[in-house]
């Protein structure tokens, strides 16, 4: 595919898109205009009546937060729980304090402005900074066409550059506001994920996770796709998995096999990323994921390509990790 190839519509809305108040700024002011409607109906209403409509509000708001965390509108939990902080004032004020007859609700306001305004416009400082570099290989490569996807070889490394360019046009997608499994992909990026044994889920998880904390980083993902790649042409002769693997069998997170906790979880995970048996509420290389592959002194691809080499035999699996671990 040609670096040149004109970016698809859907996609070449979403740039200009990306940069919009409405994305990034929102429900906060939606927030802050309830917030001081609220209190602007306070002053000489009777308590009654101002824990009447203070419980109206809190509703109204509660049901817009719940709306944005589904879009993807927070970019990690105190982000959310910032603007919760907002909703639980309003909620408490009205049913504790009797009397509103005063207008030093501004100065709350006014911090609330300053603490979750100040720390959101930090985030996305950060998330920018992150992204852009890859990003913007999004719009300079265009999505592949149903005529692409039947042509193309699957058997070269050419594979890896066109998941380059879906990974950041997912990218692309999340800075635009399309922050679900569904929105994030345009049909010729998921039928082609689904090629090489990726699913539109994982990838999401992928590039959500980078977004939000940083990581991981794309030069594990693409290993860890390539592990799976490998796994589903060769091992699996790209047939998909007959079923996933259900959240009940999971072990526990405090699971743990000769002291080392969380190892007979991502044992689990690690071989239903190899099958393609992920159910869509599991990631492989979740924070918990990188959290113990650090702590042992391994990679995420390493793991996952131990586990493979492993097979069914846990008990090489532990020694290699606690090998790995007192390097």
């Amino acid at each position: 595919m040609s670096a040149t190839s004109t970016l698809p519509p859907s996609l070449a809305s979403d740039r200009s898109a990306s940069t919009g108040w409405r994305d990034r700024w929102g429900f906060s002011v939606l927030l802050l205009a309830g917030y001081l409607a609220t209190f602007h109906l306070w002053p000489g209403m009777q308590r009654g009546w101002i824990q009447v409509t203070g419980s109206f509000s809190t509703v109204l708001l509660a049901v817009a937060f719940v709306r944005a965390a589904r879009q993807g509108y927070f970019l990690n939990t105190w982000d959310a729980i910032w603007h919760a902080s907002v909703i639980l004032d309003v909620c408490l004020e009205g049913w504790l304090i009797a009397r509103h007859d005063h207008f030093g609700f501004y100065f709350c306001a006014a911090a609330f402005v300053a603490v979750l305004g100040g720390y959101r416009a930090w985030l996305w400082h950060r998330v920018d900074g992150r992204l852009r570099s890859v990003a913007n290989l999004a719009f300079s490569t265009g999505a592949p066409s149903a005529t692409d996807l039947a042509s193309r070889q699957m058997n070269t490394d050419s594979w890896k550059t066109e998941f380059q360019a879906v990974y950041a046009r997912g990218l692309a997608a999340w800075q635009a506001g399309r922050r679900l499994p569904s929105t994030m992909f345009v049909p010729a990026d998921a039928a082609w994920l689904g090629g090489i044994g990726c699913s539109v889920q994982e990838l999401f998880d992928f590039v959500d996770d980078f977004a939000r904390y940083g990581e991981p980083d794309y030069d594990d993902v693409l290993e860890v796709t390539s592990i799976r790649r490998d796994f589903f042409l060769n091992e699996l002769k790209g047939l998909p998995a007959a079923h996933r693997v259900p959240m009940s069998e999971l072990p526990p997170k405090a699971a743990a096999v000769d002291g080392i906790p969380w190892l007979p979880r991502i044992i689990v995970k690690a071989r239903a990323k190899l099958r393609g048996e992920m159910p869509d509420d599991l990631m492989y290389g979740c924070g918990g994921d990188r959290q113990f592959v650090g702590t042992v002194r391994m990679s995420l691809p390493q793991f996952l390509a131990l586990v493979r080499d492993s097979g069914a035999d846990d008990r090489r699996i532990i020694d290699a990790v606690k090998r790995s671990a007192v390097r």
